[in-house]
Formats: structure tokens, sequence, C-alpha cells
């Protein structure tokens, strides 16, 4: 068996069976609608004309967010001096972006020849790494010289 009669049979297309694309649609279809549902702007029905611009626009918005929260953790990167951290707590503040939760964490900054210090950070935490972020856990960080209070994980 060749290279693209293998192609053809991952598709269903090899001896004789014929791929069923009504039924490929519909997946995809149902596939893009859960994932609109899971970032919050469906409720995992599909877009319409009707609800097009309304979905379009928190879509939008969410893309403002997370550039700017982008960038503003690059710079910190950039310029930071580095220290270490340990997570003391951490809630989830039930705001989403992208379908991503917002955390508001309270974390013990420790910088070389200085005192630890405290400072509250909101972080959006994805939830594939959630447990990586619990209380007690240690992070590598950057924060910004300017302002001690700004600052951004590294690990």
């Amino acid at each position: 068996m060749g290279l693209f009669d293998k192609a053809k049979g991952a598709f269903g297309a090899a001896a004789g069976n014929t791929p069923d694309l009504a039924e490929q649609a519909r997946l995809a279809q149902e596939l893009a609608n859960q994932s609109l549902r899971d970032a919050g702007y469906t409720d995992g029905s599909p877009v319409t004309m009707a609800n097009a611009s309304e979905v379009r626009a928190s879509m939008t918005a969410d893309h403002d967010v997370l550039n700017a929260y982008g960038q503003e953790l690059n710079r910190i990167i950039a310029i930071g001096e580095p220290g270490s951290s340990i997570i003391r707590s951490s809630v989830d503040s039930g705001e989403r972006t992208a379908g991503n939760p917002w955390f508001h964490l309270e974390i013990e900054v420790t910088l070389p020849g200085r005192e630890p210090y405290t400072v509250q950070k909101r972080e959006m935490v994805p939830p594939q790494v959630l447990a990586s972020y619990a209380a007690g856990t240690v992070h590598d960080i950057k924060v910004d010289p300017a302002d001690p209070t700004k600052t951004a994980f590294t690990s």
C-alpha cells in the first residue's frame, strides 16, 4: 500500500469505501459549536446571521484583552529583574477571557539581596496548567524595576 493509498484509507476512500462528507461536515460543525461554547461566545448553538455580530464583538474584545495582557507580560519579562515566587493563595475570580479563567493570586516575591514581599496579582491561568498555579507552588519570576508590584511568571 503506497503513501496515497494510506491517505485515502485515512479518509474512508480506500477499498471502495466512500467517505460520508455530510457526516464529516456535521461532526466538524459540532466541534466548532462546542469550541465556541467552551470559549463563552455562544450557548453551543451555531453562529447565524442573527448572532454573528455579537459573537464577533465578543471575540474582538477578547482578542484585545489577550493582546494587551501578552504585551505587558512580554515587557516585564524583557526588562524585569529575575527572582522567585511562591503562590500563597489562588482564587478564581469568575471572569473568563476566551474561555480561560482569571485568578486573584497572592504571591511572595523574593529578589536577590532583598527581603521577600507580597504582591496581589491578577493572572489568566489556562485550565490545562491550573494545578501548576495552586497555593504553595514555586515559580521563577521577573519583576518590573520601576514598579515591583508588576510581575510576570517565567516558569
